[in-house]
């Protein structure tokens, strides 16, 4: 039987590189966003409703132009509950499907808004790769090239961080080194597939 570990995190905390770290292990890794381009590349249905809900033109030559889509919803929580519940049911789909699929012991489930989503229902545990909010907004200035006002929106703009961590059944601190996080990602996979 599959263990599916949901893995969480706030922006520039470090989620991807831990999802790459899994992935260089040899754990397979469904990836929530690289599953809502493909829904929103070939889904007609979703394509559809995008464009009577937000507009022709947001579907051009079969796709959709996601950067003139978030300009729509950026900013607009109407909009932005809207595109949701048009696309929210085929990404879930897609992902189920995926799960069902799954032949490894082991399987990560990279989900950026997991719990606002409600995806830690699908997952036997969950485990948050934290960092404290200074070392967030540090990663996310340099990496983005923003100024302090537009990171600390971008970082309020999902939910708090330490929130997560609290639900978690694992916490991967990221606050140190690649190496030290490396060493934690290793460290919490041998301690999955011991209890398995």
């Amino acid at each position: 039987m599959t263990y599916f570990l949901g893995l969480t995190g706030g922006i520039a905390s470090g989620k991807s590189t831990v999802a790459a770290l899994f992935k260089e292990q040899g754990i397979p890794v469904i990836d929530a966003d690289q599953v809502a381009h493909q829904v929103l590349a070939t889904n007609k249905s979703v394509q559809a409703q995008l464009q009577a809900a937000f507009g022709e033109a947001v579907v051009k030559n079969g796709q959709v132009d996601r950067p003139m889509l978030g300009q729509q919803v950026f900013g607009n929580p109407e909009a932005l509950t809207q595109l949701n519940a048009i696309t929210g049911p085929a990404i879930l789909t897609a992902i189920k499907q995926q799960m069902q699929a799954a032949d490894a012991p082991l399987v990560v489930l990279d989900v950026p808004l997991l719990y606002e989503q409600h995806y830690e229902q699908y997952c036997d545990g969950v485990a948050v790769v934290y960092v404290e909010r200074k070392t967030q907004l540090q990663r996310l200035m340099a990496r983005n090239q923003l100024t302090i006002e537009q990171a600390n929106a971008r970082i309020d703009s999902q939910s708090d961080l330490a929130t997560k961590k609290a639900r978690a059944d694992f916490v991967i601190d990221n606050q140190g080194t690649p190496a030290m996080l490396r060493q934690r990602v290793l460290a919490l996979l041998q301690q999955l597939c011991h209890n398995k």
